[in-house]
Formats: C-alpha cells, sequence, structure tokens
C-alpha cells in the first residue's frame, strides 16, 4: 500500500490492511491456544484421570461461552466521547486528546484497544495504539499526546475501538458516534521575522509602479480622493460576488459595487494551493510559501505600503486587505484552517479585471506543477514566488524562490 492510500484511509477514517491482518492473526492465535487448552484435558481425561478430564473440559467450556456473553453484553454498554484540551494551536505546540471509556453496568470491562490516526500536519508522540479497561460504573480516560508540525486543517481521528474477550479469543468493536470519531484542528502557520529582502521588494514597486501609470486614466476617485467603488444597495439579482461584504457589515445591509474594476492602491498576490494528498514533504513546502506570503506582507507594512491577498477556499476565491499588522494576524487565523480546493479560476477573476501584474505564491513541487505552469503560460508577466525545496523548472522568466530562512531569490534562467 502506497503512502497516498494510507492518508485516504486515514481521511476516512477506515483502518489500513495491515491492522486488519494483525486482527485477524490474533484471533487465529487466541483460537488455536483455546483448541491447544482442549487437546490438553482430552489427553487428561484419556491418559491421567478421567473425572478430572470431564471436569477441565467442563470448566473451559463453561468459560468459553461466560467469556463470551459477558463480552457481548459489554460491547453495547460501552461509551465512547473524544475530546481535546486545544483545537487551535501553533507549530509544534502539544496538545491531548482525551478518549472517555464508561459504561452502563457494573461488569468489569476485558482490554480496550484504542487505535488512533491524524493527518500529516500533527504527528502522535506517544504512538498510536492505546490500550485499557473500565471497571465497575467507573470512567476511564486515556489521554493521547499530540504535537503539531504544520499548518492548515489537521484532523484527529479514532480509527477502532476494539473490546477483546477475556479469553482473548475474539474480538469485537466498540461503537463509536460519528460525532465522536474525529476532531478537527487549525494550526497557525508562523509569521517570520525575516530581514528586509531589498531586491523583491523594488521588483514589486515596480510591478506596482507600472500598473497604476497604466490605470491612472481609468480609475474613479472617491470623496476623499482616493482610489475607490461607488456602491449602491444590492437587489435580487445583483451578483454576489460583488458584494462588499465589509461595507455590509458595518451598515448592516448588503451593499454592491457598481464599477467592475479593482482599484486598490496596494499590489495584489494570490495564492496558488493544488489540493494533493498532503505528506510531509508537501506540507512543508506549502508552509514555507504560506509564511513567506506572510513575510513578505510584513515588509510591504514596514515600507508603508499595503496589498490585496487572494486564496481559495471551498471552492471560492476570497480576499484580505492588508493594511496593517492586524489584517497579517487574521489572514494568519483564516489560514489556520485552510484546505486547499480546485479554484474555480486560476487567477482570481477579480485580479485579472484589474489589468494588475499578478504575484503568484505557489506550493507547487516538481512533478506536481500543473496548476504554475498554466498560470505562468496564462499570465507570462506574473511574477511567481515559489519553495526553494519544491525544485520547480524554470516555468518563468519571473521566477523567485523562497528558502527555509525566508531570503528570496531570482532564478536566473
Amino acid at each position: 500500500m502506497t503512502s497516498e492510500e494510507k492518508k485516504k484511509l486515514v481521511l476516512k477514517g477506515e483502518l489500513p490492511s495491515g491492522v486488519t491482518q494483525t486482527r485477524t492473526y490474533r484471533a487465529v492465535a487466541g483460537v488455536a491456544s483455546y483448541i491447544g487448552c482442549i487437546a490438553v484435558a482430552f489427553g487428561v481425561t484419556y491418559y491421567l484421570d478421567g473425572t478430572a478430564g470431564v471436569i477441565l473440559i467442563a470448566a473451559l467450556v463453561c468459560a468459553f461461552l461466560l467469556s463470551l456473553v459477558t463480552t457481548l453484553v459489554l460491547v453495547r454498554s460501552i461509551n465512547v466521547t473524544v475530546a481535546a484540551d486545544k483545537t487551535v494551536l501553533t507549530k509544534g505546540e502539544d496538545m491531548v486528546l482525551k478518549v472517555r471509556l464508561s459504561k452502563s453496568i457494573l461488569l468489569p470491562s476485558p482490554v480496550i484497544e484504542i487505535r488512533v490516526d491524524c493527518t500529516p500536519h500533527l504527528e502522535l508522540t506517544g504512538g498510536s495504539l492505546f490500550k485499557g479497561a473500565v471497571a465497575g460504573n467507573e470512567t476511564n480516560r486515556i489521554k493521547i499526546p499530540v504535537r503539531s508540525k504544520h499548518s492548515g486543517a489537521a484532523g484527529l481521528m479514532v480509527q477502532s475501538v476494539l473490546l477483546t474477550d477475556y479469553l482473548g479469543i475474539f474480538t469485537f468493536a466498540v461503537k463509536v458516534p460519528e460525532d465522536q470519531k474525529s476532531i478537527r484542528v487549525a494550526v497557525y502557520p508562523d509569521i517570520p521575522d525575516a530581514a528586509p529582502q531589498t531586491e523583491l521588494l523594488k521588483t514589486t514597486s515596480r510591478f506596482n509602479n507600472d500598473d497604476d501609470e497604466e490605470e491612472s486614466d481609468e480609475n474613479s476617485l472617491t470623496p476623499t480622493g482616493l482610489p475607490g467603488y461607488d456602491h449602491r444597495q444590492y437587489v435580487p439579482g445583483d451578483p454576489i460576488k460583488r458584494i462588499n461584504w465589509k461595507m455590509s457589515s458595518k451598515r448592516d445591509i448588503y451593499m454592491i459595487r457598481l464599477d467592475e474594476q479593482i482599484r486598490g492602491s496596494g499590489q495584489m498576490f494570490f495564492l496558488d494551493c493544488p489540493p494533493y494528498i498532503p505528506d510531509d514533504y508537501l506540507l512543508s513546502v506549502r508552509d514555507n510559501v504560506i509564511e513567506g506570503a506572510l513575510a513578505m506582507f510584513t515588509m510591504l507594512l514596514r515600507e508603508g505600503r499595503e496589498a490585496t491577498f487572494y486564496y481559495c477556499s471551498e471552492g471560492l476565491w476570497l480576499s484580505e486587505e492588508i493594511h496593517n499588522m492586524a489584517d497579517v494576524f487574521r489572514l494568519q487565523e483564516e489560514l489556520s484552517g485552510l484546505e486547499p480546493c480546485e479554484p474555480p479560476a486560476l487567477i482570481p477573476p477579480e485580479l485579472t479585471a484589474s489589468a494588475k501584474t499578478p504575484i503568484c505564491f505557489t506550493s507547487a513541487v516538481s512533478g506536481k506543477d500543473s496548476s504554475a505552469v498554466q498560470i505562468a503560460a496564462q499570465s507570462p508577466d506574473a511574477l511567481i514566488i515559489c519553495s526553494a525545496g519544491a525544485n520547480l523548472p524554470m516555468i518563468s522568466p519571473n521566477l523567485w524562490t523562497i528558502s527555509n530562512e525566508f531570503e528570496f531569490s531570482r532564478v536566473q534562467g
């Protein structure tokens, strides 16, 4: 089974084939051991003492039936609930997944085996297999240590809760409610304190100045003399994508933009984040790119410049205006729940309509770079920034890389 197939099973909450094979082996071993005991009892009956042998056989049969019936009763009485002490983490932060086992009858339970798994964003520092039991009406809380490794929308899954009978022959699955099978965790990307990147800032400034000159004759002015939009109240039938959500929330009514052009005075960036099944390598590249973008916005703000950042979530392009560090922190929070998806368009339509030269942060890697290649072909003048670890080929004359130390370097063709 490949690593990608395993990831699919984890996301579905299913058991990999290796785990199922282990369960089968244990069941066969338990049955074989019991049959061996019966054989010994028959040997005692035949060769040593018939009465003692019969008593021994009867005891083994009764023990078998009692263990089976008791376990069948217990498996229906055990309740499983799952909780976490934190659901929002920074990278490298520890948390605890708590699995609570309880039951409604007084009979003590045999061994309960809990198997958990997680997405590659997280690490199970104490292993994935835990065992416990519940005596009487008591509750057993099993604590599972977890550590975050990569940013984005992560998940913890209870793959199985198994109850083995007292003789170790049969294993039954304890039913876990659907809403208790998994927990979502958001992991914040870091905001690196990167040194000023003079060459990159000059390049983005040149892009922005060229675009502003081209649009200077087209831009309308607000009463303050700054580029902006005209607005009116939303009426049914208006395009939803033209709703100004910030203004709508302030006025408590839906307001839409009347003009088609995007007339912001800052540079426009967008994130190309292909929805590949994640592994440590792909998530490391994605972290590098996202944190590089946050570092870029911090540098721009230090220079007194603003920006607009587009990213795709749930199949829609969303934007975040970057005017101050509070906006960067808000974007950091939004990206903590990022789940890569297929965008409705490779480049945000608003950015295309603005006639501004796009600057693309891409988490594409060599061999999985079709989206970045198409962006470069669709917008030849675009500035494309990728991770140095992505090993992308020279897909654009304006290709830049981000190192692990968040230094931006232009790739020389």
